[in-house]
């Protein structure tokens, strides 16, 4: 006997509940006319059904469950199949999990089941159910083309699927392979089809499990009873309950005294405080898992709901207007030690994507890195009018910021939680990641080697932003490749052209793919994202991360909340960003994207529930600068005389001294302790000035 015929009864799991049981025993039993001795062999699993009577899995019902299972692999069980006598197939399909039997004669052939994806749980009931007859028919594909065949199944609807006027892509694909096969689609009862829905029902298939039951609830007693019995205080339900039974409304029924509409959604009436008390049996309790609103919905409706799109349609940076006039840069870091070597400076040309690929050490200060782009970048190419980089300490200390200020480049520091600001160098570095991955030698010591032959291979390719190599539009050639040197030229004119005229038409081309690759780039982008407004005087939610929180006075991360709030938006910066009101506990920038913001809806009715009962985090954000210490203090005079400018001399944390600076205390207000350490040092004259 073939090992895949019966492999979904061989890997059925060990029951573990009631439910569990019911659904192995649906399947055994449906056969049982097969199996020798059934009730015998299936009374230690059947005393479980009975009532009041407590779960014990012992010795016996797991040799009674063994057996049973044993006996339905047998031959005496599943028969070999004669492709000269008419085959059935019956599937069927649930929210989970589709299966279904090959039979001849009444007698099964062959078993399959099998879970569904994340994708196809999305699928309607039609589709799931016409899924579970390709897959069958897919499998069974040897015993079956060539012969006629019927496929039964429980769904109705699967049997028109040959005659619906339109299709989608999908069950256009499904219709060109079940073309193959000669076969009719028979409708029946879901009573009668119990092998192919004990099947799609195993309970190892069960990715999300809806409530059955609420039990141990405030509302008390069957739910459909409650919703009766509110439904006759309800006097605007109550008419079109009349309406529905008169025939006069299409959007809603009646079922079992039931007001029902589209879905299949129970309606829920006013009258009371029944919808709070269900809303919190399915979003407060314990059992619930305190879900957003989504799932809350969700769970009401008995549907999945797809999750929102992120907030905030992408704001793409200005496409420069010829090379070097905006570059963007960061570090990829913890590489194996080479002499002094343990980080790579990545620095990427914005309009022609020519890289440039920089060894330094891993403590690299502003100073040094500074030093660096003047090497490698500004006697090259110039200075350049803009820098786009993420949230490094090198790259927001004041000796960067205030040399740039002083060479007239503006820098585009990413706002908080947002590094896609700094995307494209993000890709490069995973570009350049790979590339060593792959010819890096066995100590992986010989990268640094390597950057050069990595900076002019990729230099050398062309981008499809451009259209061209950046070493073509930055130098107004393509560069000659070892496999080209000795061959000669073989254009029509070896004479160059206008130099600067191909140069200038190189860069006009290379604006326009530019335009082109933004507009392409902002459509995609904005397929995946949603508008999202904010007005000063908004009350919104902080999105952390779990790497940049914690439990005071403890390690653990895992179960650090997502959201912290609320907290007031001061104004708009840009047009994706916000300025919010942080409480001085929470040392992170300000300035927020709004994909790391939600709105937040305070609960009027029941105050109780605003209350946040968690333990307070702190919060710091590892690219932004921390005080370490206080080391003096200055007062100086304002524009007007009566004003006084309190500043304080700053060592800031994880930065070298060179990058001390004197900020104003009202920017120091997340670290008062701070400054009152140091006044206590100046009393005690124990200040390190």
């Amino acid at each position: 006997m073939e090992e895949g015929k019966i492999a979904a009864i061989r890997d059925w799991a060990m029951p573990k509940s009631v439910s569990e049981l019911r659904s192995f025993l649906g399947l055994a039993n449906y056969y049982r006319r097969f199996v020798e001795g059934f009730s015998k062999r299936a009374s230690p699993l059947t005393e479980l059904l009975k009532k009041d009577v407590h779960w014990n899995w012992d010795p016996e019902c797991q040799t009674a469950f063994d057996g049973l299972k044993q006996a339905l692999m047998e031959g005496q069980l599943l028969g070999i199949a004669d492709v000269t006598k008419p085959f059935e197939v019956e599937t069927d399909a649930f929210d989970y999990a589709l299966g279904g039997v090959l039979l001849q004669n009444a007698h099964p052939i062959a078993y399959e089941s099998r879970k569904l994806n994340a994708a196809e749980r999305r699928y309607t009931v039609s589709e799931k159910e016409m899924l579970a007859t390709v897959h069958c028919l897919r499998a069974w594909r040897q015993y079956l083309l060539g012969s006629s065949f019927v496929v039964k199944t429980d769904n109705s609807a699967t049997c028109h699927f040959f005659t619906q006027p339109k299709l989608t892509s999908k069950q256009a694909r499904w219709q060109e392979f079940l073309a193959e096969f000669d076969f009719e689609f028979e409708h029946k009862k879901q009573s009668s089809n119990q092998a192919a829905d004990a099947l799609s029902r195993k309970q190892e298939h069960a990715a999300i499990c809806l409530l059955a039951h609420l039990q141990g609830s405030e509302i008390g007693g069957s739910v459909r009873d409650t919703l009766r019995e509110f439904l006759q205080k309800d006097h605007a339900a109550q008419n079109v309950m009349n309406l529905a039974k008169a025939g006069k409304t299409r959007q809603f029924w009646v079922e079992e005294d039931l007001l029902v509409t589209k879905g299949n959604r129970l309606y829920v009436p006013r009258a009371g405080d029944l919808r709070k008390k269900l809303l919190y049996e399915c979003h407060d309790t314990l059992w619930a898992g305190h879900p957003g609103w989504q799932r809350t919905y969700a769970l009401l409706k008995k549907d999945k709901v797809e999750k929102v799109k992120v907030a905030g349609l992408l704001d793409p940076l200005p496409v420069p207007t010829r090379p070097w006039e905006s570059v963007s840069m960061d570090f990829i870091t913890h590489l194996p030690k080479v002499g002094d070597f343990e980080a790579i400076l990545v620095i990427i040309d914005r309009f022609s994507k020519y890289a440039t690929f920089i060894p330094a050490t891993k403590q690299c200060s502003a100073e040094t890195t500074a030093q660096l782009f003047f090497k490698h970048v500004v006697k090259l190419w110039g200075v350049p009018t803009s820098i786009v980089s993420d949230r490094d300490g090198r790259f927001i200390g004041s000796f960067w910021t205030e040399l740039f200020s002083f060479l007239g480049t503006s820098l585009n520091i990413s706002s908080s939680y947002h590094p896609q600001t700094d995307g494209q160098t993000e890709r490069f570095n995973s570009m350049l990641e790979e590339y060593l991955r792959h010819f890096v030698n066995a100590r992986k010591k010989n990268w640094v080697q390597l950057l050069d032959v990595a900076q002019f291979c990729f230099n050398a390719q062309t981008s499809s932003s451009t259209g061209r190599s950046p070493f073509e539009i930055v130098s107004g050639r393509q560069p000659v490749l070892p496999h080209l040197v000795d061959h000669p030229f073989a254009g029509k004119n070896p004479q160059a052209l206008n130099f600067t005229k191909e140069w200038r038409q190189t860069n006009d081309i290379a604006r326009a793919y530019l335009e082109i690759a933004s507009k392409r780039m902002k459509k995609w982008a904005d397929k995946k994202r949603r508008p999202l407004e904010f007005r000063a005087g908004d009350q919104v939610l902080i999105k952390l991360r779990p790497e940049q929180v914690r439990f005071r006075g403890r390690k653990d991360q895992r179960l650090v909340r997502k959201y912290e709030g609320p907290v007031e938006v001061l104004k708009k910066v840009g047009n994706t960003s916000y300025r919010v009101a942080l409480p001085t506990w929470m040392k992170i920038y300000p300035v927020i994207h709004v994909s790391n913001l939600k709105p937040y809806h305070q609960d009027t009715e029941d105050l109780q529930r605003n209350i946040v009962t968690r333990p307070i985090i702190d919060l710091s954000q590892k690219e932004d600068k921390d005080v370490e210490e206080i080391l003096a203090e200055r007062v100086r005079r304002g524009r007007r005389p009566a004003r006084r400018i309190h500043k304080y001399l700053v060592k800031w944390k994880n930065l070298p001294v060179e990058e001390t600076s004197w900020e104003r205390v009202e920017d120091l207000e997340a670290w008062k302790q701070k400054i009152e350490d140091f006044k206590l040092r100046q009393l005690t004259g124990t200040s390190t000035i």
